[in-house]
């Protein structure tokens, strides 16, 4: 065959490869306005299983201070949450109950950086730049219309917020199904860490009724502690997850968890639930496995 016909032969070949190349990688893209950010559900999404009921939310496009969707509907019990920052400028999303929209702003504001912070908030995720994501879980107990503000000073106040409805369904509790609520509530704990350096609490165990329990933790050692209720049988995934979340070593799927305080502070806790045998630890890294664990009997 002459050389110019096997020149045409290869030519043709090649064409072929880069067609196909090219057509696997639009089947690969992601979806959405930004890769790798999830379009949001129609609102109303219901419960997703054990897992909780999914949820999705957007920042407005572009410099808008909004959020895409000024609505959002779930069930009782654990909720998880990816916030998608569609905009320009930093932005966060923050739970609170409604009468506490303009202090939760206010809290976050005098934060200041990296992230905000209300120490009012249900939940919150972390203050995101453009075209990035963060997904959280929280639980919520109590059926009723909450509120959700960006705390990013100036974007609260100029209209950054929506209502997320909570209607009543089976708590993510182990619980069947249509289980009576628990009963009882407004139990006050104390908890406190060992002095000095060792690695312990100093109750190794406490009790509290069903319903809703509102903890102090205070750190009197000279290390930094936290205090991080989960079910028995995940501590070792708690604090395996949390290692990834350096300063704080929060674990998404803790029941409670304060902040990780220095030693001489403190914080309180509010928190839902039910009836059964609970372990809280600590998930500063080598903590628990250290021993920094004790019980929680909830009857």
């Amino acid at each position: 065959m002459p050389i110019r016909r096997w020149t045409r032969v290869l030519i043709g070949v090649l064409l072929l490869g880069i067609l196909a190349a090219c057509g696997d990688a639009q089947q690969n893209e992601d979806v959405g306005i930004f890769k790798g950010i999830p379009d949001a559900p129609v609102a109303g999404t219901g419960n997703g299983g054990a897992g909780g009921t999914p949820l999705v939310s957007d920042s407005a496009e572009g410099a808008e201070l909004k959020f895409a969707q000024a609505s959002l509907t779930a069930t009782t019990g654990t909720i998880n949450l990816t916030f998608n920052n569609k905009g320009i400028v930093p932005h966060n999303w923050t739970l609170v109950k409604q009468e506490n929209a303009q202090k939760a702003a206010d809290e976050g504001a005098a934060a200041g950086p990296p992230d905000y912070l209300a120490p009012d908030a249900i939940a919150q995720t972390k203050t995101i730049d453009a075209a990035k994501s963060d997904t959280i879980s929280f639980n919520i107990a109590e059926a009723g219309t909450y509120e959700f503000i960006c705390t990013f000073p100036g974007h609260y106040v100029s209209g950054m917020k929506g209502t997320l409805t909570v209607t009543a369904g089976a708590e993510d509790t182990g619980a069947p199904a249509g289980a009576a609520p628990a009963a009882g509530g407004d139990t006050a704990l104390t908890s406190n860490s060992a002095e000095g350096a060792t690695l312990a609490y100093a109750e190794t165990s406490l009790e509290a009724a069903a319903g809703s329990v509102t903890l102090t933790f205070n750190n009197k050692g000279i290390v930094p502690h936290n205090w991080t209720l989960v079910k028995q049988g995940e501590e070792e995934q708690a604090t395996t997850a949390s290692q990834t979340d350096a300063p704080n070593y929060t674990y998404a799927g803790a029941i409670a968890q304060t902040k990780m305080l220095n030693g001489a502070a403190s914080d309180t806790i509010t928190f839902q639930v039910a009836a059964g045998t609970y372990t809280y630890i600590c998930t500063f890294p080598g903590h628990y496995i250290s021993g920094m664990k004790g019980t929680l009997v909830v009857k």
